[in-house]
């Protein structure tokens, strides 16, 4: 009785938590004279066992184009009315799903000065683009694009690559506010002014037409890059405006359940700029997408972690960032950052290339300067910063929660050429020597590579009752993957002639007389010899190889072999000697009946084989045993020479 109360108890609060995951948050406004004042009812955090403190981050869409990552944003108005509202809250170590996102209207009864800083644009350039949290899959996030570009033109935001099996995204939602509207890749591409004067439609890269001839042989080069490099864009076009500086798009994306098979991995996302205004260059603003299975600010990433391993060597470079958070309450003045290198990777190659927030080195300032040290070990390395102020995220006083983050990013090269299997590092990071957090690991993955190659053998029956079969050479196909170190499938295909030979020939002494113009002989003997060949379709869908070191593998399978034709050749020879003194032995009388006919049978024949050579690209000799299941045809031995490229 008391388990199954306990049981009943369990499961009713499983079904609570879930419930509540679903629920969307509770926006409660406020009148501030003539702002409104933001804040929101969220469901408890469940804190995530061994993580940090458990909290929320905030992405606030309000309504006129404006947004916020305050707690409890409080914002004027220019104008009155009703504006739909929306809060994304991101549940950071915490074990259930972000809360669900729905807009509520919030009426404004008085005008404001409308006065605001977004904090977006640090640099120089007209694009940028921010997500209100990294993807997990099942969950939406909305990508944050800005731009400032006075005059008319066009965005356009490229996602899913085409190196991943699997699209990752799906456009949910594309809220605008200054008068952008959907457009099309046909409509941009039409409007661009070319030299030789007139429209031309996009359709690739043109003969006669020099692509790098000012702005829009720039842009047409660039689209047409990125059109190969990704399955999917979204292009909105907006007017000239002389009004707001700063305006900003909001597209909301589902990251889809297919992704889950790559989390801990980056994609790209890319948004470009298209200006209108003849001779005005555009602009590429790229943003890598780490995929997460949790909402966790402090991470590692490998940018481009599928890496091709046919033209890969040496001196190829991996890229790593490791990102950091300070979420606490204070402010932290020292980061440490210590990342195990994998045995694949070559530990002396170590080069940074990004820091934030930006330290020299310590050995070239003065003491107690903000300075960045590093230290070195046999199977690790180590980034600290000393003397910085990261502010923290609730800390109160923090208006731009970038402003908290930091990250290390350099690239490192490998040793030799690795074995072709996935390899994986992390990271540990210590704010203020707090005990450290690790991260979750970075994997680096392989592409696999399709290795195509062709084999010629000659098969062997040995006889056996009379029977033997033997046949010409024999040519095939062969599709396996590039470089294998893992247990692997591999297809085959082939055109084989087998020929049956029946009755040898046994020669039956006769001693008939006989008659031939007008001579006469006597018929010694006949032999009567049968010649039977299939020819044949051979497929071997199920073959599992292994390679047991780079000179030998090992396979085993069945093939499914499919007689077409069946030719049978009957041959008759007699034997001739002369009646008359002396006697000698005649020429042979030879005839030849020859049919063939249609059998549309088939066999299968499980096989073993062995290989020796470069069994994981290039020359290899094998020896293949084969056993048909049916048939009236015994075992066979095919010997082969093969090649994969």
């Amino acid at each position: 009785m008391c388990k199954a109360l306990a049981l009943f108890l369990m499961l009713s609060a499983t079904v609570v938590c879930k419930a509540q995951d679903t629920l969307p948050p509770t926006i409660h406004t406020e009148e501030v004279g003539d702002s409104v004042r933001f804040s929101a009812g969220l469901r408890p955090l469940r804190q995530l066992a061994g993580a940090p403190a458990a909290y929320y981050s905030y992405f606030w869409e309000l309504g006129d184009g404006r947004f916020s990552f305050d707690r409890s944003p409080v914002l004027s108005y220019k104008d009155t009315g009703v504006y739909q509202v929306r809060l994304f809250a991101t549940n950071n170590y915490d074990d259930g799903k972000a809360p669900t996102t729905r807009p509520r209207p919030v009426r404004v009864r008085r005008k404001g000065t409308g006065v605001w800083a977004s904090h977006f644009f640090h640099g120089e350039g007209n694009i940028g683009m921010k997500l209100n949290r990294n993807p997990k899959p099942g969950e939406n996030f909305v990508a944050l694009i800005g731009y400032r570009n006075q005059q008319a033109g066009s965005i356009v935001l490229f996602y899913n690559e085409r190196q991943f099996v699997r699209k990752g995204f799906a456009l949910a939602d594309e809220r605008t506010y200054h008068g952008e509207t959907p457009s099309t890749m046909e409509a941009l591409l039409a409007g661009l002014p070319w030299a030789g004067g007139g429209d031309v439609a996009y359709g690739g890269p043109r003969a006669g037409l020099d692509v790098s001839d000012g702005a829009a042989g720039e842009t047409l080069s660039i689209l047409h890059t990125l059109q190969s490099q990704f399955s999917q864009h979204t292009v909105l076009h907006f007017p000239a405006t002389g009004q707001d500086p700063e305006k900003f798009l909001f597209v909301e994306m589902t990251t889809l359940p297919e992704m889950i098979k790559d989390t801990n991995t980056t994609v790209s996302l890319i948004a470009m700029l298209v200006p209108d205004q003849p001779g005005a260059p555009p602009e590429v603003c790229e943003l890598d997408v780490p995929i997460v299975s949790s909402h966790d600010p402090n991470r590692m990433q490998l940018i481009h972690h599928r890496i091709n391993y046919r033209f890969m060597g040496d001196k190829k470079e991996l890229r790593y960032r490791v990102s950091f958070q300070n979420t606490g309450k204070g402010p932290t003045h020292q980061v440490s950052i210590g990342v195990r290198i994998p045995s694949e990777l070559n530990g002396q190659s170590i080069q940074l290339r990004a820091l934030s927030p930006y330290c020299p080195w310590c050995d070239s300032t003065y003491r107690g300067h903000s300075c960045l040290d590093t230290f070195r070990r046999a199977d690790s390395i180590y980034f600290v910063l000393h003397n910085i102020y990261l502010p923290g995220l609730q800390q109160g006083i923090v208006s731009d929660p970038d402003s908290t983050k930091g990250f290390v990013e350099f690239t490192i090269r490998f040793k030799r050429k690795p074995k072709k299997i996935p390899f994986r590092t992390n990271a540990a990071i210590a704010f203020d020597g707090s005990p450290p957090l690790v991260t979750n690991p970075a994997t680096a993955r392989f592409i696999k590579g399709l290795s195509p190659g062709i084999m010629v053998g000659y098969n062997y029956l040995p006889s056996q009752g009379g029977y033997s079969t033997s046949g010409p050479v024999q040519i095939g196909y062969v599709l396996a993957p590039f470089s294998p170190y893992r247990p692997y499938f591999q297809a085959e295909a082939s055109v084989t002639a087998l020929e049956q030979e029946k009755d040898a020939g046994v020669l039956v002494q006769v001693n008939k007389d006989t008659s031939i113009l007008g001579s006469l002989y006597v018929i010694t003997g006949r032999q009567t010899q049968t010649v039977t060949k299939r020819n044949s379709l051979e497929a071997t869908p199920i073959h599992f190889r292994y390679n047991l070191n780079n000179w030998i593998g090992v396979g085993i399978g069945a093939t499914a072999r499919i007689s077409l034709t069946e030719q049978v050749t009957t041959t008759n020879k007699v034997y001739f000697q002369t009646q008359l003194p002396p006697l000698s032995l005649m020429t042979s009388a030879t005839s030849v009946r020859s049919s063939t006919h249609w059998i549309g049978s088939w066999d299968a024949e499980p096989f073993v084989d062995i290989q020796v050579g470069r069994v994981r690209t290039g020359p290899v000799v094998g020896l293949r045993y084969l056993r048909p299941l049916r048939g009236n045809l015994s075992d066979r031995f095919y010997l082969y020479a093969g090649f994969k490229l």
